[in-house]
């Protein structure tokens, strides 16, 4: 749609001021036209969007396909009843109320839409619309009678992320505006985000807070201390004196498409004085410490490829966020030679690349569905990276792990009940093996496929165990040599690997994954429960603790099992705690006499202390030394890093135990 009569952006304040000299006034005539700056609207989503969104970015004015009743309305007294809204009043400022029945807000300016269609998506963002092509508010009974009424469908199209549409109004920054501390509005409809852009955030990574559906109307009440960033840009403080515009965003998924609507009012800026404060909720606790006890003979496995995986797979690093991407088909080298030898030289022995081996099959798709009986291949970008990270490593003496890697969740919970995508996966690994059976390096491995159902964990053990095994009859048909690695369900689940019977196979390392104590590791991560959580130490430390859980970024919108793990860290943030866990994997292992390895563990640099994370990684160290259960760490560089400008991390020679 196309929005008209844009108002020169100013101050909230200034803008309220406005409106009440003009309300006195007798002087109807227009101010100037806005010209529209397309460049403030989010682009997208996904950490990897920022450039692409540069280039494509969705104007203010990007059109949309009007409904069929565009123009038309409802009286409010045949609208079925909805309950009783609020209107906050305050020290605060009333952003818009819809009351006036137009598309201009309250502070002067007007309200616009925009969607993925710029980045190749095919999103429709609708609103009701008068004979202008403007917008106007929907009927509502909620006590009021107008509310901003958005409908829309989430489609990605060709769009390689989350699919999403959006609207908002701007605002010009002003220091007057440091004074609010909070936004509430009221919703009915589906589940969205709220960002409070600033302009002082240059990439598009807005602060944001994240509102659940609800088919009822539903209060959202929004602190700016409990904003976050979605994490893929530079970490900016949030200052609400630079605040440039209040927006709504819709996301949907890759997988389906999804058509819903949603219904706000009554949006106010909250005076920091109406902010609500953190009030005491928890205790000071001691640290619990379980006791952790075994016997040499409970934790000893005599299999040769425990030696051979001491030798070959201790002190490892995993190149993340490259080939395993959505998108992650080798467009360049993002890591190459040089960063090998950076790791060599500061003690590391081991590599482990992330691919998802299956963008190299050229008709994947219609071998799956049986169209094409014989899966093809893009060797030549395929082997090239492949071949050259063999040559790189074994010059380097380091080992190498080619671990499938597939990141857009292909296989599922679904995909897995399909003979065809299963023997998908088996003949791209009797490829990959084919093309190195005649390889005599010992050090090279096939991790068979990392954490299968990664984004859902609803595969079972028994759906994955037929898969694997067809995996390792394929490989086996053609490389009778290399070592594989087999890690469970559920994220390389410990508890799944502990029930589990090894497989006939006599040449397979068993792999875990942990990341516990989750709270602690994770705190900050825009893709989980944890994007609030701050501070949190490790170890637990009553000195450094806090009787008010918001201390640590607990917000009213935080995840009731988020909310208990902070309150129950004093039992799980600490050494022994992981090592339990562990141990069961290591006496699973030496029941069975197989090896054992664990292939990522680490935690985000984003909201924990340097001192915290050193400390969480020579724990994580010593429990591996003890145990004899060789590691690769998640993460080169970025937000898990080992090395930083080219340099090992200060501190991480002795955490680790590496370093020149």
């Amino acid at each position: 749609m196309q929005l008209k009569n844009f108002y020169p952006k100013m101050g909230i304040l200034g803008a309220a001021a406005l409106l009440a000299l003009a309300a006195c006034g007798d002087d109807n005539s227009t101010l100037p036209p806005y010209v529209g700056n397309p460049e403030i609207a989010q682009p997208g989503t996904n950490p990897s969007d920022t450039q692409a969104g540069k280039d494509s970015i969705p104007s203010r004015d990007s059109t949309a396909t009007p409904p069929a009743d565009s123009g038309t309305t409802t009286q409010p007294g045949t609208q079925p009843a909805e309950g009783t809204i609020t209107l906050p009043q305050g020290l605060g400022v009333l952003v818009d109320d819809f009351e006036d029945g137009d598309n201009e807000s309250k502070i002067g300016d007007y309200w616009y839409t925009y969607d993925d269609k710029g980045n190749n998506g095919a999103s429709v963002i609708t609103t009701p619309l008068n004979d202008e092509e403007n917008i106007i508010p929907g009927r509502v009974n909620n006590g009021s009678n107008y509310a901003l009424q958005v409908n829309y469908t989430l489609d990605k199209g060709e769009y390689e992320y989350d699919p999403y549409v959006g609207w908002g109004l701007h605002i010009a920054p002003d220091d007057a505006n440091a004074r609010f501390g909070g936004i509430t509005y009221w919703y009915k409809g589906g589940a969205h985000e709220v960002h409070i852009e600033t302009s002082d955030v240059l990439d598009y990574d807005v602060h944001l807070a994240k509102m659940p559906a609800s088919r009822t109307w539903k209060q959202a009440v929004v602190r700016f201390k409990d904003l976050v960033q979605g994490g893929w840009g530079a970490e900016v403080p949030f200052e609400a004196k630079n605040i440039m515009a209040i927006s709504f965003q819709a996301k949907g998924n890759r997988t389906k498409v999804v058509s819903d609507s949603l219904f706000i009012d009554n949006i106010y800026l909250q005076d920091s004085s109406e902010v609500e404060k953190d009030k005491p909720d928890m205790e000071i606790k001691d640290p619990v410490i379980p006791e952790v006890t075994f016997t040499e003979a409970e934790i000893t496995v005599t299999n040769p490829l425990q030696e051979k995986a001491m030798k070959y797979l201790n002190k490892g690093v995993s190149f993340t966020n490259w080939l395993e991407d959505a998108n992650g088909k080798f467009k360049k080298f993002e890591f190459g030679e040089k960063d090998i030898q950076i790791l060599a030289e500061n003690g590391f022995k081991s590599i482990r690349l992330p691919i998802d081996l299956d963008l190299y099959a050229t008709n994947r798709d219609a071998f799956v569905k049986g169209t094409d009986a014989e899966l093809k291949f893009d060797d030549d970008t395929l082997f090239m990276v492949l071949d050259s990270f063999v040559e790189w490593t074994g010059k380097h003496n380091m080992s190498f792990v080619i671990d499938y890697h597939e990141y857009d969740n292909s296989y599922n919970s679904t995909s897995a009940k399909d003979s065809n995508y299963v023997k998908m996966m088996a003949e791209v690994w009797k490829h990959v093996a084919a093309h190195y059976a005649e390889n005599t390096r010992e050090d090279v491995f096939f991790e068979l496929l990392n954490e299968p159902d990664m984004s859902d964990g609803k595969v079972t053990a028994a759906m994955w165990t037929t898969a694997a095994q067809a995996i390792i009859d394929a490989i086996r048909t053609v490389d009778q040599t290399h070592t594989l690695l087999f890690g469970d369900a559920k994220w390389y689940s410990i508890t799944e690997l502990a029930k589990r019977t090894p497989f006939a196979d006599n040449n397979i390392i068993y792999v875990i994954h942990t990341y516990e104590p989750f709270a602690f590791t994770h705190q900050g991560g825009s893709w989980t429960d944890y994007a609030t959580i701050k501070g949190l130490p490790f170890p637990y430390d009553p000195a450094k603790w806090s009787t008010v859980s918001g201390d640590f970024g607990v917000t009213a919108s935080t995840k009731a099992y988020v909310k208990t793990a902070i309150k129950d860290y004093y039992k799980t943030g600490n050494k022994e705690a992981i090592m339990v866990e562990m141990l069961k994997a290591k006496k699973w292992a030496a029941t069975n006499n197989v090896p054992v390895i664990i292939n990522e563990f680490g935690a985000l640099n984003l909201r924990s202390t340097a001192e915290s994370r050193l400390n969480y990684l020579t724990a994580m160290r010593e429990i591996c030394d003890t145990l004899q259960i060789p590691w690769t760490h998640w993460g080169y560089t970025g937000n898990f890093s080992v090395i930083e400008d080219g340099k090992l991390i200060e501190g991480l020679d002795k955490a680790l135990g590496v370093g020149k």
